[in-house]
């Protein structure tokens, strides 16, 4: 039998999901205005989620239970959210939790 293209794909990691949020994120704050409320709540949910993700991440970076290349990772995700904190902050949205620097 053979396997379906979407049976072999591999689910997304935490560092990906966060990435893909943080790249939609000037987008979605262009479009902010001409969305509906409930457009909002939703995309506001799933940053909420991805922030718990990331919080999830510097836990483990504090404690050193990330490899080199997850802690690069995570240093570059900082970094990002860093930059964007004044758009989140427009948005109302989650702030990311304390960031611990790479």
């Amino acid at each position: 039998m053979a396997a379906t293209a979407d049976a072999q794909r591999t689910p997304l990691t935490s560092f990906e999901t966060i990435a893909l949020m943080l790249r939609d994120l000037p987008d979605v704050a262009s479009d902010w205005d001409a969305l509906s409320v409930d457009e909002r709540l939703a995309w506001s949910l799933d940053w909420g989620n991805e922030m718990s993700k990331l919080g999830d991440l510097g836990s483990k970076a504090a404690t050193g239970r990330l490899s080199m290349s997850d802690h690069e990772r995570y240093h570059h995700l900082v970094t990002t959210l860093a930059e964007a904190l004044p758009i989140i902050d427009r948005l109302g949205l989650r702030r990311p939790s304390v960031l611990v620097q790479a």
